[in-house]
C-alpha cells in the first residue's frame, strides 16, 4: 500500500481533535465572565507644569484638589492622591512616568487614573487629561480644556465633567445632574450627603472640604462593588460635536443647543461583552458617536467649504493623537463636516497647521499618496467588526481607497516597493500577521488596508494659507451595507483618522489604544442613516486593447516584427441586493500595466512569491483569505482565462465568495497527441465564513482545479477567535484528495494553529503547522510541504513617546521536523526595533539557524539591519544581511558567505514630479575556492510626472547584472476614475549578445530581444 494512501484517515482524526479542543474552550469560556467592565475608584496623579515656570506650580495643586472634589460631586470614590504620592519616586517632579503611574495605581486598589498638565500662553490656560484604565494600563479617553486664566475654576469644573463623561455610565449621570434643580447659588457638588468610604487598603474616603473649595460637599458614592449604574447592554458612550459653518469653527448651527443635549446624552453601540460565546467576546473601549444630517442640496465637489450644505452639517473637531503621544490631543486642529443624501455620503476637511511648512501634499496617481499628510473616512455598514472600507484624500484631492481586514492583512496588495524587512515566515511561505487590522508598531502611518480594491467616488482638494481643505462624495453604490426598510435608521461603524508625516502624527476621532489589538471593535458609531437609495448597482466595462510586438529570432538573427493585433472585451458587475455582487468577465485583457517587481531568483530553495496583478481576482480577494497563512487561492495559477464570473457579499451573518475561471494556458501542451491538448483547465473556489462577534467567524473553504482526467479538491474549515482586547487564536484544518497522471491518487491532510497576544508593551505569538507529504493545492501557493513546525515570538516595547516614540526587543524560536521525525531547521533570531519622531525608524537582528539540506545539517549565524529615514523632498530606505549560507547544489551543497542588501532613494523634487531608484545586492562565496560564486546586482528607477490630477507619465529603467539585462518602459496614463482609463505604452528589452548566442553574437553589446507598443481603453457605464 502507497504511503498517501495509508494517510487517507489522518484528516478524520484531525477533525475530530480540532472538535475536541473547540469544545473545550466553548466550556471553558461559557463560564466565564461576559467581562463587562465595572468603574472603580480613580486616582489623580499631580498635574505638570508643561510651561515649567515656578510661578506657576501652585496650579497643579489646584487642579487636582478641585478634580477629586468635582469627582466626589459626581459619585465617584477619589483614592487619597497623599498615598499615590507616597507610592511614587518621591524624587520625581510631576508628572510621574506613565507606567509608574499606572503601576502605582494598580497597587492602591484604583481602577482608574487621570495624568495630565497644563499650560500657560499669556492670558489663557490649556488643561489636558488622560483617563487610564488601570487594569488594562491603557488610555480610556481624553480630555482638553482652553479657556482665560480668569477662569480657571470654571475650566477645573468643565475638567471634572468632561472626565466624568468618560466613566462608563458617566455621561448619563453627568447629564441628570446638570440638568437636575437645585436651590439659588447652590453648586452642583452640594447636593446629596457626605462620602461614605470604602475601606480598606489605600482607598480612604474624604471628609467635607478636605480638599479646599470652602466647604463643598460631595454626593455619596457608589455602593460596594459599584461604579456609576450601568448602561444598557447596547450603549456606548458618545459625543456628537455640534453643526458649524467651515468659516465660523466651533459654533454650533442646525437644531442648536437642544440637539447637543440629546446628542451628548445619546448612548449607542455593542455591548461589552460582544453578545457571542461568554469569554470569547471582545470588550471594547468607551466608543463616540455622531448623527449625520440630510443634506437638502449636494454640495459641489471642487475642494472649496463655501457651499451652504457645510454651514448646517455635523462638525466635528475632537481628534487624539494615535501616535507619537496616544490619548493626548491632536497637535494641529483638524475640522470635517459630514452630510448625506439618498445617494452619496458627503464630507468636507479642512486639514490645519500652525506651520504650513511641514505640510506634505503631492499630485500622483490614485492610491500613490502613503507619503502625504491625507485625511481617511472609514465606515463598518455591517457593524461586525471584520472589515471596514477606507477613502483616503491629500492636500490636492488626490485619491486612495482600501478594505481593512479584521486580522490585519492586506491581501495581494500590489506594492512598487522592492524593499522588505527580513521577518519570520510560515511553513507556508507567507509572512505571518501580527494582528491588528493594520495598523503599524507605532501607528504613526495611520491604518494600512489591501489597496487592491477599488471604487467610485469623488474628491477635490486645494492648498489653503494655513494647510488645505478637501471635499469627497462617496456612492451608496461603492459600498455593500445591510438592507433596511426605508425608515429604519442604519448604524454603522465609524472612523475619521489624519496622519501629519512631518510630525510622525496619527490622529484619530473614535480613540485608539494600543494596548487593544484590533482597530475594527475600537471604530465609534455613525447614526442617522436612512433612506437609502435601493437601485442596483449595474456596471459595464468595456475594454478595447491593442499591441504590437517584436521579438528577436535567435536561429537567423533577424528582429521579426508582426503585423499589430487587437482584442475586445467585457466586464459586468451588478448588485443582486445592496449587499451581494455578481461579476462576469469575457474575453479579459489580462496584461500587465505594473510589472512584477524583480527578485533575486539564483540559488533558491524554494519557489518565490509574485503576487496576482489583475483586477478582477483582485476584487474581493480579501474573502478567500483563510485565518492562517496557508495560502489556498493564489489566483496567479489561472494563467490566461477565456472568461471567469464571481459572486461575493454577506447573507445575514455569512459573508459568501465564489470564483469560477477556465484557463486556456493549460490546454498548449507540446505534444499534440495528448488528449487535453487544446482544452482548457477549470477552476472553482467556494468560500463561507459566519461571523460569531467582532473579530471573530467559523467558515470553510473549497477549491477545485481539473484539468481532463486529472484534478486536484481542497476542502475544510477554519476560524478565527478574538479573546479579550489582546488575544486571538485562529486554526484551519483541511484535506486534499489529487488524481495525477504521473503519481496516482492521494489524498493527504494539512493543520495549522496559531495563537496571538497584542498589548501596548508586552506581546507573543505561538503556531503550529503540520502538512502532509502528499498535500497538495494547486489553487494555492505553497512551497513546502512534509512538515511539523513549531515557532514562538516573545516581544516588548517600551513608549517613551518623545523624540523616540517607542523601541523593544523580540525572539523568535522555531524547529521543524519532517514526517519521518527528522530535524529539517532551527531558528533562533532576536531582533530590537526603534522609532522615531520625523519617520526615522532602524531594526537590527541576529539569529543562529540550523537548516539541513541534501542529508547535511549546515550550522549558519547571520546579523542584519535595517532602516528608514523619510522627509518631504527626500526618503531613504536600506537594509543588509551578512552571514551563512548554502549553496543550494542537488549533488554537493555547500556552505558559504552570504552578503545581501537592498535600498530605495526616494526624492519628490517638486509636487508633481516623483523619482525613485531601487537597488538589490547578493553575493554568495565560496571561502574552499576563495571566489565569489555569484554577485547579483539589479537596479530599477522608476520616475513619475504628473501633468494634472488625471494625467502622468511614467519611466521605468531596470538592469540586472548577473543576467545582462536592460528593460526601458514608458506609460502615459490618462485616467478619469478607478474604471475609466486610457494607457499607451512602450517597452524596450535587451540582453548582452554573448548569453544570446555567443556564436551568432560574440561581443558584449546589448541586443534588442523583444519590443512592444501597446494601448489600452476602458469605459465605465455605471446605473
Amino acid at each position: 500500500m502507497k504511503d498517501g494512501e495509508g494517510r487517507r484517515s489522518c484528516a478524520p482524526r484531525y477533525l475530530r481533535r480540532l472538535a475536541t479542543v473547540a469544545c473545550v474552550w466553548l466550556v471553558v469560556c461559557a463560564g466565564a465572565p461576559a467581562g463587562a467592565q465595572t468603574p472603580g475608584p480613580v486616582a489623580i496623579a499631580p498635574f505638570a507644569n508643561v510651561s515649567q515656570e515656578p510661578a506657576d506650580d501652585w496650579i497643579s495643586d489646584g487642579i487636582t484638589e478641585a478634580l477629586a472634589t468635582d469627582l466626589w460631586g459626581l459619585g465617584v470614590t477619589v483614592a487619597d492622591d497623599a498615598a499615590l504620592r507616597n507610592a511614587l519616586d518621591p524624587a520625581a517632579s510631576p508628572p510621574p512616568p506613565e507606567d509608574a503611574a499606572v503601576a502605582a495605581s494598580r497597587v492602591l486598589g484604583a481602577r482608574w487614573l487621570v495624568l495630565g498638565g497644563y499650560q500657560l500662553l499669556g492670558g489663557e490656560i490649556r488643561i489636558t487629561a488622560r483617563l487610564f484604565d488601570v487594569a488594562a494600563g491603557i488610555v480610556h479617553g481624553t480630555a482638553k480644556i482652553d479657556a482665560p486664566l480668569d477662569d480657571l475654576f470654571q475650566a477645573q469644573d468643565e475638567l471634572a465633567t468632561r472626565i466624568g463623561e468618560l466613566l462608563p455610565g458617566g455621561g448619563n449621570v453627568v447629564a441628570e445632574r446638570r440638568d437636575a434643580p437645585r436651590a439659588r447659588g447652590e453648586t452642583p457638588a452640594e447636593r446629596g450627603s457626605a462620602p461614605v468610604g470604602r475601606g480598606g487598603g489605600a482607598i480612604r474616603s474624604r471628609p467635607p472640604g478636605a480638599l479646599g473649595g470652602g466647604g463643598r460637599r460631595a454626593t455619596a458614592p457608589p455602593a460596594e462593588g459599584e461604579g456609576f449604574a450601568e448602561r444598557d447592554g447596547n450603549a456606548v458612550t458618545g459625543v456628537l460635536e455640534l453643526p458649524g459653518a467651515p468659516g465660523n469653527r466651533g459654533t454650533g448651527s442646525g437644531d442648536g443647543g437642544n440637539q447637543a443635549g440629546r446628542d451628548r446624552q445619546r448612548t449607542a453601540g455593542r455591548t461589552r461583552s460582544g453578545g457571542g460565546l461568554g469569554g470569547f467576546a471582545a470588550a471594547p473601549n468607551v466608543q463616540r458617536a455622531a448623527t449625520i444630517g440630510f443634506a437638502a442640496q449636494a454640495p459641489q465637489i471642487d475642494g472649496r467649504l463655501d457651499d451652504s450644505v457645510w454651514e448646517t452639517a455635523t462638525h466635528i473637531t475632537e481628534f487624539v493623537q494615535v501616535a507619537p503621544i496616544e490619548g493626548a490631543p491632536g497637535t494641529e486642529e483638524t475640522e470635517v463636516w459630514m452630510a448625506y443624501d439618498r445617494d452619496n455620503l458627503y464630507f468636507a476637511f479642512y486639514a490645519h497647521y500652525s506651520d504650513p511648512g511641514m505640510m506634505r501634499a503631492n499630485r500622483a496617481d490614485r492610491d500613490e499618496i502613503r507619503g502625504d499628510d491625507r485625511m481617511a473616512i472609514l465606515f463598518d455598514p455591517f457593524l461586525d467588526q471584520q472589515r471596514a472600507y477606507q477613502f483616503e484624500v491629500n492636500g490636492y484631492g488626490v485619491q486612495s481607497d482600501s478594505l481593512v481586514n479584521a486580522d490585519g492583512s492586506r491581501g495581494a496588495s500590489r506594492s512598487r516597493s522592492m524593499m522588505s524587512r527580513s521577518s519570520s515566515r510560515s511553513a507556508s511561505g507567507t509572512s505571518r500577521s501580527s494582528g491588528g487590522s493594520g495598523l503599524s508598531n507605532s501607528g504613526q502611518f495611520g491604518i494600512r488596508g489591501d489597496d487592491s480594491w477599488n471604487a467610485l467616488f469623488t474628491t477635490s482638494g486645494r492648498v489653503v494659507e494655513d494647510g488645505w481643505t478637501a471635499e469627497m462624495a462617496i456612492p451608496f453604490k461603492s459600498l455593500r451595507y445591510p438592507q433596511r426598510a426605508a425608515a429604519e435608521t442604519h448604524r454603522w461603524g465609524f472612523q475619521i483618522t489624519r496622519v501629519i508625516r512631518g510630525k510622525s502624527e496619527a490622529q484619530a476621532w473614535s480613540p485608539i489604544s494600543r494596548g487593544v489589538a484590533g482597530q475594527l471593535t475600537q471604530f465609534g458609531i455613525l447614526d442617522g442613516l436612512r433612506e437609502l437609495s435601493r437601485s442596483r448597482n449595474l456596471e459595464i466595462l468595456p475594454e478595447l486593447t491593442g499591441a504590437q510586438l517584436g521579438s528577436l529570432d535567435t536561429n537567423t538573427g533577424a528582429f521579426n516584427v508582426p503585423d499589430p493585433f487587437g482584442d475586445l472585451g467585457v466586464s459586468v458587475k451588478y448588485g443582486l441586493t445592496p449587499n451581494l455582487t455578481a461579476d462576469f468577465t469575457y474575453n479579459p485583457d489580462f496584461s500587465q500595466i505594473e510589472s512584477d517587481q524583480p527578485q533575486i531568483e539564483t540559488n533558491q530553495r524554494f519557489a518565490l512569491f509574485y503576487p496576482e496583478q489583475r483586477p478582477f481576482f483582485l476584487e474581493g480577494q480579501e474573502i478567500f483569505q483563510t485565518a492562517t497563512t496557508l495560502n489556498l487561492m493564489h489566483t496567479r495559477t489561472v494563467v490566461d482565462p477565456r472568461f471567469g464570473g464571481k459572486l461575493t457579499g454577506k447573507v445575514g451573518n455569512t459573508t459568501l465568495g465564489v470564483v469560477v475561471a477556465d484557463d486556456e494556458a493549460a490546454g498548449r501542451l507540446d505534444d499534440a497527441g495528448d488528449p487535453r491538448y487544446g482544452t482548457t483547465a477549470q477552476t472553482v473556489v467556494g468560500r463561507a465564513r459566519y461571523d460569531l462577534y467582532p473579530e471573530s467567524y467559523l467558515g470553510a473553504i473549497m477549491t477545485s482545479r481539473q484539468f481532463g482526467d486529472d484534478y486536484n479538491r481542497v476542502g475544510g474549515i477554519d476560524g478565527r477567535f478574538r479573546l479579550g482586547r489582546t488575544h486571538r487564536f485562529s486554526f484551519l484544518a483541511v484535506n486534499s484528495s489529487t488524481r495525477d497522471r504521473e503519481f496516482g491518487e492521494t489524498t493527504a491532510p494539512a493543520f495549522e494553529a496559531d495563537f496571538i497576544r497584542q498589548g501596548r508593551n508586552f506581546g507573543y505569538n505561538a503556531s503550529y503547522s503540520d502538512i502532509d507529504p502528499d498535500f497538495w493545492t494547486q489553487t494555492g501557493f505553497l512551497p513546502r510541504v512534509n512538515l511539523r513546525q513549531a515557532s514562538t515570538t516573545v516581544s516588548y516595547r517600551w513608549w517613551p513617546e518623545s523624540t523616540l516614540i517607542t523601541w523593544g526587543p523580540s525572539l523568535t524560536y522555531l524547529r521543524l521536523f519532517d514526517h519521518s521525525g527528522v530535524l529539517q531547521d532551527e531558528q533562533i533570531q532576536t531582533t530590537t526595533s526603534f522609532s522615531f519622531q520625523r519617520n526615522i525608524s532602524i531594526t537590527a537582528n541576529a539569529n543562529r539557524d540550523l537548516e539541513r539540506f541534501g542529508e547535511v545539517d549546515f550550522r549558519k549565524t547571520g546579523y542584519g539591519a535595517f532602516g528608514v529615514i523619510s522627509a518631504r523632498l527626500l526618503s531613504v530606505v536600506g537594509g543588509f544581511n551578512v552571514g551563512d549560507g548554502i549553496f543550494y547544489d542537488e549533488t554537493s551543497p555547500y556552505r558559504g558567505r552570504l552578503t545581501s542588501a537592498n535600498f530605495l532613494i526616494s526624492g519628490r523634487p517638486t509636487s508633481r514630479w516623483r523619482a525613485e531608484l531601487t537597488g538589490i545586492y547578493n553575493k554568495f562565496f565560496n571561502p574552499l575556492a576563495g571566489t565569489d560564486v555569484y554577485n547579483v546586482q539589479i537596479y530599477r528607477f522608476r520616475s513619475t510626472y504628473q501633468f494634472t490630477t488625471r494625467m502622468l507619465v511614467r519611466y521605468i529603467a531596470e538592469h540586472n547584472t548577473l543576467a545582462r539585462t536592460l528593460g526601458n518602459n514608458v506609460l502615459f496614463t490618462y485616467r478619469i476614475n478607478a474604471g475609466t482609463v486610457a494607457y499607451l505604452g512602450y517597452d524596450d528589452r535587451y540582453r548582452q549578445g554573448r548569453l544570446i548566442d555567443e556564436l551568432r553574437f560574440p561581443h558584449d553589446r546589448f541586443e534588442r530581444t523583444n519590443r512592444a507598443v501597446f494601448g489600452k481603453l476602458s469605459y465605465l457605464f455605471r446605473y
